[in-house]
Formats: C-alpha cells, sequence, structure tokens
C-alpha cells in the first residue's frame, strides 16, 4: 500500500480555491491540461456514488466515485476509482482538503492505493508532478483575477 499527502498554501480564501477542486470544479482544471475531459455519467448531482470520468491527453480515461464531500470551515472530498484507466495501481482512495490559514488557505491532496507493477518512487514522483501542475495552475488563475 502507497500513501502521499502533499499540501501548499495559497494567497486566496478557501472558498476561492475549493471552487477549483471540489467534486463538480473538476472540468475546471481541464484548462490547465493534465486532463482534457470531465464529465459526469451519471447526472451532475453531488451525492455519495456520483461518478466522474476524467479523460487524460492521451485519450485514455478513468473513473472516480465520490464517497462524501462537505464544506464548512474545512472543506473535504472523499472518492475512489471505480476504474482505473491506465494507472497502475488498484485499491485508490483520494482525499482534497481546504482549510483556511488566516487571509489564505492550504490545499492538501492525498491518497493511498495498491500499486502494480510499478515501484512506490515512480508512482510517487509521477503523482506529485501532477499534483504540484495542479498548485501552479490554481495559483495562475487566482493571479489572473485577483479579489475574486
Amino acid at each position: 500500500m502507497a500513501s502521499f499527502e502533499v499540501a501548499a498554501r495559497f494567497d486566496a480564501p478557501a472558498d476561492r480555491v475549493w471552487s477549483f477542486v471540489n467534486w463538480e470544479g473538476m472540468p475546471r482544471l481541464t484548462e490547465g491540461g493534465f486532463f482534457t475531459s470531465a464529465d459526469f455519467p451519471l447526472g451532475p448531482e453531488v451525492r455519495p456514488g456520483a461518478l466522474r470520468r476524467v479523460t487524460t491527453p492521451d485519450g485514455s480515461a478513468f473513473v472516480e466515485q465520490l464517497v462524501e464531500q462537505h464544506s464548512g470551515l474545512v472543506h473535504v472530498c472523499r472518492y475512489t476509482l471505480v476504474d482505473t484507466g491506465p494507472f497502475p495501481l488498484t485499491d485508490y482512495s483520494g482525499t482534497v482538503v481546504v482549510t483556511p490559514a488566516g487571509d489564505g488557505c492550504c490545499l492538501k491532496f492525498g491518497h493511498s492505493a495498491t500499486l502494480v507493477d510499478v515501484s512506490e518512487e515512480e508512482w510517487r514522483t509521477a503523482w506529485l508532478a501532477i499534483e504540484h501542475q495542479v498548485f501552479d495552475f490554481i495559483r495562475g488563475k487566482i493571479a489572473e483575477t485577483p479579489g475574486l
């Protein structure tokens, strides 16, 4: 079982960062190029059991299932992969947490999975590269429209 977490601080309110990474916000991330599309095969309703299909630049897709999402002082989304698509893993669980931090916030991505035919270091390197691209994309979008 491989488990990884990565977090970054943002100079923006938690609600603003959450709008990019909550369950229904994934389509906004397609503008960053790491995913080419994100759709909701069972409809857009945000509820446990909802599905989200995400397509990667090479045309392959994976499917996530929402376990829970709640927004309060801290925003949390937990999901699983029900179709791992091209990824060399099984039994994947992911977590996204946005926590207020003064005038800004912290965004954390975490996951655990059983790896298949790939070393923990290879997977960690690939996964962290994607997550850091997401951090950079969100920072860029926030900088384009400060104060929103």
